[in-house]
């Protein structure tokens, strides 16, 4: 028994060490504050649509991506980020407010009028409503 504990003990830490990725350390993802949704008021028919979200950043916060839920008629976004504070009491964040812009592109068809609803975790979420002609 005590050869196989300590192949799976050796397995573990090549594997941690290997991948950078430490099992202990804790989930840092956040959703991160939007201040801003800009879609345009029209698009024709057959058109991509993009929208820009001035997404909140700085200090210990980092953006990481947009996740989408698109439906024919609307769509979801979540900005997602890392806060290398969480989880941890040895660090120290700066304190400063990034604005930063981020796009997310949409491809057709569409149903008219699409809509667009951003998350924004505890406050009430941004919409843009966008007619297709």
């Amino acid at each position: 028994m005590k050869p196989f504990l300590s192949g799976v003990g050796v397995f573990v830490v090549t594997a941690t060490i290997a991948s950078c990725w430490n099992p202990f350390a804790p989930d840092q993802a956040v959703v991160l504050g939007v201040t801003q949704l800009d879609a345009p008021a029209t698009i024709s028919t057959g058109s991509p649509l993009t929208v820009v979200l001035t997404v909140v950043t700085g200090g210990c916060k980092s953006f990481d991506h947009i996740e989408a839920q698109r439906q024919a008629a609307s769509a979801s976004l979540t900005a997602w980020g890392r806060d290398g504070a969480k989880g941890r009491n040895d660090i120290v964040c700066p304190d400063n407010i990034v604005y930063e812009p981020h796009s997310y592109r949409f491809e057709p068809p569409f149903q008219s009028p699409f809509t667009v609803t951003v998350d924004r975790g505890r406050l009430s979420p941004l919409i843009a409503t966008v007619q297709v002609q």
